[in-house]
């Protein structure tokens, strides 16, 4: 029974692997019988491509500074609880020495202000906590652009080579082509419907810790990186 069961799972695990792996690509010799002109829709492909791989660059790239500004924002959350908590204690050294009621006001005051302070801090940081989140999910759209592009590549060689009489046209099937491309623009689309469900939870995190700030600015130290507004992204097309 036991080795039954070692067995099915075995079977499964290989049926997953392979299921994973990446289509093969064609064979592209017959492009070499091609002229310039039927050429031309592959070419554009390609180009296409590759901006494809530099825009993937650039959105790890931005997801990596988004990780950096929410690292920051921590530090600083660190220092805006630090200085609250040293406030509170102040204030309880002056009960203490039974200081005046204009001392504890005062000390009062400087606690609201601490708390206005961290509450605004808090609200930054979780709004830098949801761009990353953004920058997350703009980094797999444009991975999944590139397994778009690289379909419309192939799809483009084997119509070059079929409207050129390529024999390597033959032993293409152009159904599996044509369902690569639907299946990766499919997923594209759900990866940017949930970029913008993402950047709109965003833009409302932002807008309340900008109210927080706001209310906290007279108070609050200034802030040692700039924290840009969430901002449209142009589609990796």
């Amino acid at each position: 029974m036991r080795g039954s069961l070692i067995a099915i799972g075995s079977a499964l695990i290989a049926v997953a692997c392979s299921s994973q792996k990446p289509a093969a690509r064609m064979d592209e010799s017959g492009l070499s019988r091609l002229n310039e002109s039927q050429m031309e829709p592959v070419d554009d492909a390609r180009v296409e491509e590759g901006r494809a791989h530099d825009a993937a660059a650039r959105a790890r790239a931005n997801e990596a500074d988004a990780r950096a500004r929410l690292e920051v924002a921590r530090s600083e959350r660190s220092v805006a609880e630090a200085q609250l908590k040293r406030a509170l204690t102040e204030k309880d050294l002056r009960k203490k020495q039974y200081a005046s009621k204009d001392q504890i006001a005062e000390i009062d005051d400087e606690i609201a202000g601490a708390q206005d302070r961290l509450k605004a801090t808090d609200l930054k940081l979780q709004y830098l906590q949801q761009m990353v989140s953004v920058a997350e999910a703009e980094r797999k759209l444009a991975e999944a652009h590139v397994v778009t592009a690289q379909a419309l590549t192939e799809q483009a060689k084997y119509r070059a080579m079929k409207a050129g009489n390529a024999p390597q046209a033959a032993t293409v099937n152009p159904g599996d082509v044509d369902r690569r491309v639907a299946s990766a623009q499919a997923q594209e689309a759900n990866l940017l419907k949930e970029v913008s469900q993402r950047r709109s939870n965003a833009i409302d995190l932002y807008n309340r810790w900008q109210a927080a700030d706001t209310h906290a600015r007279t108070l609050a130290r200034p802030s040692t990186v700039a924290v840009p507004p969430p901002t449209s992204e142009s589609t990796p097309h």
